[in-house]
């Protein structure tokens, strides 16, 4: 953002919060991913300069063509959706990455993308009928794209991708196109890489914000998100060649550098519940960079991913120097946000078995229903067989340094009926297994009562599974 209002004189980009939250800096980028290009939207006071190398970035300026409006604008300004002004740079882009990814997006997507972009002159219910009005002025996906995208793709125009490092004495920047250049980087820079002066980033969306807010500076920062095999979603669910002695689990294996909004899309089907806690984490600009690496890595204690995670136990594997090694995910954490990984080693990829539990259910505690810090959160992972409990797993994150797995809770589910009593009898259990602290979010005890009631809820949705869906174990 600083570059583009400063250096370039493209002012159209606004600073509204200065942490992914409003929506007024959006742009659009354009990056290569398994050979092609993809657009995606993304909150410009979050992404770091150095990152754009070998990648497209639309502002508002490249939008309308030729002095003339384009079509988003035309159908922002027929729907009324605009009054001061202030945000509606961002809404355009916003709409624009959603139309260069999706030829005929529904209105839930159209929502999904717009969920980051805050219009205080309340204008949510005209910008809904945008799409209405897109289709009013038979717009049709190809239209939407800018002409130079166009020529750009008859002129066979290849983005590059290679190695890059700066390093202005101060600070250093590296971000590489393989593991193997990764490792070869860090043995020949010792110097910049000794204790504690690096940090490894994907989507850098945190650690900007210390950068900015914080003054938590970096000698050096390497970029993971180039790395193509970071990139790969594999999904085992059938191996062919296998012993008769041997079960063959579903699992789904993400590299750390896929982000959150690629996870969406992929686990709708598979894992829908996983899909629908990542939806609700952030807004789309800060998931279209932001990944599962990074908020397992960042060790937040209310990290909405990681009960989950530790509910299906999931496996981590990490790169390094070392070679590769994995952990369980319940045992990645020894302290507020302290992880056991070492100080070379990133996350290489995060391993999920999915046919294991007939139930997975996740619950939250926020001042919001989406986009919010979550006060507790708890997720559970069970597996019913003629009404008995016979496989248990329970975590909760906001009521310790971590998130905590609840070996007591889910040992005392097991073998029991699959019945409101039980639950209810689990919540003396579940109490002892943390000891929360008060904050501006809620009181020690505020926390234990919404650990029982969250329990409660897994429960009650269990219930609703049954009698809506027809549901039996």
């Amino acid at each position: 953002m600083e570059l583009l209002r400063n250096n370039l004189e493209l002012r159209g980009i606004k600073e509204g919060c200065g942490e992914g939250d409003c929506g007024a800096c959006t742009v659009v980028i354009g990056e290569v991913r398994q050979g092609k290009v993809h657009y995606k939207s993304a909150a410009g006071c979050l992404y770091l300069a150095a990152k754009l190398e070998g990648k497209h970035l639309i502002t508002i300026e490249g939008l309308s063509e030729k002095g003339k409006l384009h079509p988003i604008q035309e159908a922002i300004l027929g729907a009324h959706a605009t009054q001061c002004g202030f945000c509606t740079p961002g809404v355009s882009l916003s709409i624009l990455a959603l139309y260069l990814e999706r030829e005929s997006p529904t209105r839930e997507e159209f929502r999904r993308y717009l969920e980051g972009n805050l219009c205080r002159c309340t204008g949510y219910v005209s910008l809904r009928e945008v799409p209405e009005y897109l289709k009013d002025l038979s717009v049709c996906s190809k239209d939407i794209r800018p002409g130079y995208l166009t020529e750009t793709e008859e002129k066979q125009l290849h983005f590059v991708q290679e190695d890059i490092f700066v390093d202005d004495g101060i600070y250093a920047y590296y971000s590489p196109v393989s593991e193997d250049n990764l490792l070869e980087f860090l043995h020949s820079h010792t110097e910049l890489t000794e204790g504690n002066n690096f940090r490894y980033i994907n989507g850098g969306s945190d650690v900007v914000v210390g950068i900015k807010k914080r003054k938590q500076h970096h000698r050096l920062l390497i970029d993971l998100s180039k790395i193509s095999s970071l990139q790969d979603i594999i999904y085992n669910s059938s191996m062919k060649d296998v012993p008769e002695n041997i079960l063959v689990t579903n699992v789904l294996t993400m590299g750390g550098s896929v982000s959150l909004s690629r996870i969406i899309d992929f686990t709708k089907k598979i894992f829908p519940v996983f899909s629908e806690a990542v939806e609700k984490m952030c807004s789309e600009q800060v998931r279209s960079s932001a990944t599962l690496a990074g908020n397992i890595v960042n060790a937040s204690p209310v990290a909405d991913t990681v009960p989950l995670l530790m509910a299906v136990d999931a496996k981590l594997t990490l790169g390094g120097p070392g070679g590769e090694r994995r952990i369980p995910v319940i045992d990645f954490f020894h302290g507020y946000k302290k992880t056991k990984n070492k100080t070379e080693e990133w996350i290489s990829s995060i391993s999920i078995p999915l046919n294991e539990y007939d139930f997975i259910h996740f619950e939250k505690v926020s001042k919001r229903k989406e986009v919010d810090i979550s006060a507790v959160n708890s997720a559970i992972a069970l597996k019913v067989e003629q009404g008995t409990i016979t496989k248990a797993r329970i975590a909760c994150g906001g009521v310790g340094a971590t998130t905590l797995y609840m070996p007591k809770t889910s040992k005392f589910l097991e073998g029991k009926e699959m019945k409101e009593e039980t639950f209810l009898k689990a919540f003396k259990v579940i109490v002892t297994e943390a000891a929360p602290i008060g904050d501006v979010r809620g009181s020690a005890e505020y926390r234990k009562a919404m650990m029982q009631n969250l329990l409660m809820k897994h429960y009650l949705a269990y219930k609703t599974r049954q009698e809506v869906d027809g549901y039996e174990a």
